[in-house]
């Protein structure tokens, strides 16, 4: 009995179960004081019978509850037979008596109130008022009510016996819902608690994320600029090939990096987007080139086809569309083992500034079974399957794609077929901020170019590629098509595949007038075609291909030999890092374009070069100690002299995180670099920030040093 009493009040309980017992606990020990009250103002022994008989209704329905955790029924059968059966009883056993019975009935509706859910409330409350005004209705219209008590004939009684009521009735009422109100006020101090230890967890995940991503970006930031210059130094062609695969998987697995950083803030299951104008080319360029080095080991062949029209710089959030595709990419190619991945990239008009971005991205993989396909973009964790025919394992990155696409006012869907391969589907609304497509060929119809590839499909879809542009191409199946065609023809550009190169050599070198030679070849790939004055890596799009003909240079679009830019050999300009590493870097990248560098460890350096040199620009590192970059940048803005307040300063962090390139500008950067600094990134920053009288094009500086 005695263990039974203690698991009543046990607060490990459940919250409601535990609110029950309590309350029930009040209810008995009022009716325990009521029944010697009904004894002592009433001679028939029967209403303390009654009275106590309900007490231990209280206690049997107390203990079913505890039995069967059917709370609700034990309350509502409590409360039927406490305002239906008990006081009416009461009501008729003594001469229709009211003086009382309100302040009684008023405690049997305060149980109902405090112990059941409203609707439920409203209506039990709502049928006993009805029911006790047809009784006392019923009592007043025959005369039977009246307010002494038989055989009584002290006046003073009856209003003893109204005060009596008030105070029992008042303490039980009042102590159950004082115990409501505190066990409320407890658990929600602990709510409140949980939820500072919630946020302190969520901000101490940011901080660790922020800082794993400084440390990983630390080092790359040293590796990819030492290679970035290393391209530049005059090397052989196996030497190039070689750094350039080093760099391109770096940015893959920077790459890899920052999407574990979004799916690990994802994990809150709220999404947040941080929209801003982004280059659409640019981050497809990067996510092909991860997935490329991704699919370097496998048999997979990768192609992309993506609508030349599409507008090229749209406002969104640049850096949870990268997310989708990379996971959706990734899915596909960890059930892909054998045939292709497809990467299309389409849009529809919506309005004169507004786009449906449309991606599909079809596999040859296992598929999908149909059961599995309504739960696929509502997994919460991960799973493991009990094969790998199976799709489990991928869930969280869909999941996670789909709680993005919906916070975009997009859609995400499949259609798969089991054992032949699947395709995704997603759609999101994307402003446009310019006309400008992210193909944009100035004269198409000035090429003309022969196409000598390795098989069959990637001949079809590079002549495609080159019919969308409108640009005549001509396909040779060996070397006496070619030695054929470029009699017959002028060609523009000869693209060949790097594995054919040596079918065709002996034509090449005794045909060539002032044809450009393009190499197709893939990431991993040397070049052997001596003669190749460009590289174009597969999988071979319209972005590279266009690139290519615009004379731009990238990851996929590469001359064999670097050439020079500008320089700024009168432009002064600040680094401020604490590691001597990136400034090293910073440093050496900068002297390419003959820039006065100075270089600060740290904020008070900084401000101290600042008052005593002619500075141009400043790169100012974030993550330094005593003064980080953004209190550096306030006392900076403070320096008198106007220079200072116009001065462009840059962000130079690892810190990539979603959201960092907003808080920067929103510190009063005027631009956000993320590390690691290679030379085209800086390269645009140079040409954007400085002044136009310090960049000088490498020929107008020759000159100058002649005169």
């Amino acid at each position: 009995m005695i263990k039974f009493l203690k698991s009543l009040y046990n607060k490990e309980n459940n919250e409601e179960l535990y609110v029950f017992n309590v309350t029930h606990t009040i209810c008995i020990i009022g009716m325990l004081l009521i029944c010697p009250i009904v004894g002592f103002f009433f001679d028939d022994p029967r209403a303390t019978y009654l009275s106590f008989g309900i007490c231990v209704m209280f206690f049997l329905t107390m203990a079913e509850a505890n039995r069967t955790h059917n709370i609700k029924r034990c309350i509502i059968i409590m409360s039927v037979v406490f305002n239906f059966i008990y006081m009416p009883e009461i009501f008729y056993m003594f001469g229709h008596n009211i003086s009382v019975i309100p302040i009684y009935f008023l405690f049997g509706v305060t149980y109902s109130v405090i112990m059941l859910d409203s609707r439920t409330a409203i209506v039990l409350g709502s049928l006993e008022a009805v029911y006790y005004s047809v009784i006392l209705f019923t009592a007043d219209r025959f005369g039977l009510t009246h307010l002494s008590y038989p055989g009584v004939t002290d006046i003073r009684r009856p209003y003893i016996a109204a005060i009596v009521a008030v105070v029992v009735v008042g303490i039980c009422a009042g102590a159950s819902i004082r115990f409501r109100f505190s066990f409320y006020q407890k658990a929600q101090a602990e709510a409140e608690k949980l939820k500072a230890e919630a946020m302190d967890a969520y901000i101490a995940k940011d901080m660790f994320l922020i800082n794993m991503s400084h440390e990983i970006r630390t080092p790359m930031n040293a590796i990819v600029g030492t290679v970035d210059l290393l391209l530049d130094q005059d090397v052989s062609e196996h030497v190039s090939e070689s750094v350039y695969n080093i760099l391109n998987s770096c940015n893959a697995l920077l790459s890899i990096t920052d999407e574990l950083m979004d799916l690990s803030r994802s994990e809150n299951g709220e999404v947040e987007l941080f929209v801003s104008t982004y280059d659409l080319s640019d981050l497809l360029m990067e996510v092909i080139n991860m997935m490329t080095v991704r699919l370097t080991e496998s048999n997979l062949d990768f192609f992309v086809e993506i609508n030349r029209s599409i507008p090229r710089f749209l406002y969104g959030d640049s850096s949870k569309m990268r997310q989708l595709f990379v996971n959706i990419l990734n899915n596909a190619a960890k059930f892909t083992h054998t045939g292709r991945i497809i990467m299309r990239v389409d849009y529809r008009l919506i309005d004169n500034d507004s786009i449906e971005l449309i991606v599909d991205i079809e596999d040859t993989g296992i598929g999908i079974r149909k059961e599995d396909i309504p739960t696929l973009f509502t997994r919460t964790e991960y799973e493991t399957g009990d094969d790998d025919t199976n799709i489990d394992g991928s869930g969280m990155g869909l999941s996670i794609c789909s709680q993005i696409i919906n916070e975009m006012h997009g859609e995400i869907s499949v259609k798969s077929e089991y054992q032949t391969g699947s395709v995704f589907t997603f759609k999101v609304p994307q402003r446009f901020t310019s006309m400008d497509t992210v193909t944009g060929i100035p004269d198409p119809r000035s090429f003309r170019i022969l196409v000598f590839e390795k098989n069959e499909e990637y001949t079809r879809h590079v002549m495609k590629i080159l019919a969308s542009f409108g640009i005549e191409a001509d396909i040779a199946q060996n070397s006496q098509d070619i030695e054929r065609l470029m009699n017959i023809n002028r060609y523009t550009h000869v693209f060949i595949s790097n594995e054919r190169y040596e079918e065709c050599e002996r034509v090449l070198n005794s045909r060539l007038v002032q044809e450009t030679i393009v190499a197709f070849l893939d990431i991993d790939d040397n070049v052997q075609i001596s003669k190749a004055s460009n590289v174009l890596t597969r999988p071979i799009h319209a972005l590279n291909i266009a690139a290519l003909l615009r004379n731009e240079t990238n990851s996929y679009v590469r001359e064999v030999s670097r050439k020079g830019g500008f320089e700024c050999p009168h432009a002064n300009i600040l680094v401020v890092d604490d590691n001597y590493t990136n400034l090293n870097v910073a440093e050496a990248i900068l002297s390419k374009y003959k820039a006065n560098v100075l270089t600060a460890l740290s904020g008070k350096d900084c401000l101290r070069i600042l008052k005593d040199n002619d500075i141009d620009m400043v790169f100012l590192d974030y993550m330094m100690p005593e003064m980080n970059g953004i209190d550096t940048l306030e006392n900076i803005r403070k320096l008198p002299g106007s220079r200072y307040a116009s001065m462009p300063v840059i962000a130079l962090t690892a810190n990539v995180i979603s959201g960092a390139r907003e808080m920067f500008l929103e510190a009063g950067f005027d631009d956000f670099m993320a590390k690691p600094v290679s030379i085209d990134k800086m390269e645009k920053t140079l040409r954007k920030y400085l002044r136009r009288e310090l960049v000088v094009p490498i020929s107008d500086v020759s000159k100058e040093g002649m005169l």
